[in-house]
Order: structure tokens, then C-alpha cells, then sequence
């Protein structure tokens, strides 16, 4: 980014922030997780800087609808940040969201490897019918690297 974008960025941004000085209070306070987790899974791309900011926004929200609709003050942004179930609020939703980052891919191979060996069983049935119906020319025994391990398994699958 250059200077002029920055600067024009600024220009735009200190004076919104000092305006809503009791929201940015509470979202500093609650949103630390959110930082964290984009600055630990920066390799891995924005993912779980997302998931754990989702859920921390969503556990930061019910203190700033009272805040928005309780009186936009200095003073009601500190009793909210000092609430020690605010707190549990914030951070138990970004647990929350950790959790379903870290579990999401496990989740998601299980079932994959799941849905494919369905598939490959109800492949080798229609294949065995073919070979029944147009006999065993039509039969080819696909072979992926690892050979003849691969292989046995496929001549065992159709000695069945």
C-alpha cells in the first residue's frame, strides 16, 4: 500500500474510531483471540483467523447491542470489559470457533473416505455384472502406484 492510500485511510478511519470510542474499547478487548489466530495460521491462509472471528464476533455481540442501545458511553464499554461473563462470553466463542477449525478437517476426510469406498464397492458390483454379461474381455484391472499390493487386492475383490 502506498503512502497516499494509507494517509487517505487514516484521514477516514481516526475520526470514525473516535466517534465510536466505547465500541472500539470492547471490540479491542474482545476480539484479541480473533488477532492471534490470524497471526498463528498465516501460512496456512486466513482460514482459521475467520472461523475464530466469526465466533468471537458472535460471542461479542450481545454485550454490544446493550452497548449500542444501553448508552454508547466510555463508562458502559468499561463495565462491559470488566464483566468477568463478558470475558467468558468472548473467549469461550473463539474456543468455539478453534474448536470447529480443528475438527472440520478430520470431520471432512472421514467422510470422504467414506463416500469413496462406497463408490469403488458399487463400481466393482457393476463391474463384475459386465464381466457376467459380456464376458471377461471387458475386464482391465487398473493398477495405481503400489503395484502389486494394489493389484491383489483388486484379484481378491473379484474372486468374491
Amino acid at each position: 500500500m502506498n503512502k497516499s492510500r494509507f494517509f487517505l485511510y487514516s484521514l477516514i478511519a481516526i475520526p470514525i474510531c473516535l466517534l465510536i470510542i466505547p465500541t472500539v474499547i470492547v471490540l479491542g478487548v474482545a476480539m484479541i483471540p480473533t488477532g492471534v489466530a490470524f497471526l498463528m495460521e498465516r501460512r496456512k491462509g486466513p482460514y482459521g483467523g475467520l472461523t475464530v472471528g466469526c465466533m468471537n464476533l458472535a460471542g461479542a455481540s450481545p454485550y454490544l447491542f446493550d452497548l449500542w442501545f444501553g448508552g454508547h458511553t466510555v463508562p458502559v464499554a468499561v463495565g462491559i470489559i470488566t464483566n468477568v461473563f463478558a470475558w467468558m462470553m468472548f473467549y469461550g466463542a473463539a474456543m468455539f470457533g478453534w474448536a470447529i477449525y480443528t475438527t472440520t478437517p478430520s470431520l471432512v476426510s472421514t467422510f470422504m473416505t467414506m463416500t469413496s469406498g462406497r463408490r469403488i464397492t458399487a463400481l466393482r458390483t457393476q463391474q463384475r455384472d459386465l464381466v457376467q454379461k459380456w464376458g471377461p474381455d471387458v475386464e482391465s484391472v487398473y493398477e495405481p502406484e503400489g503395484g502389486k499390493q494394489a493389484a491383489a487386492v483388486n484379484q481378491m475383490s473379484m474372486a468374491d
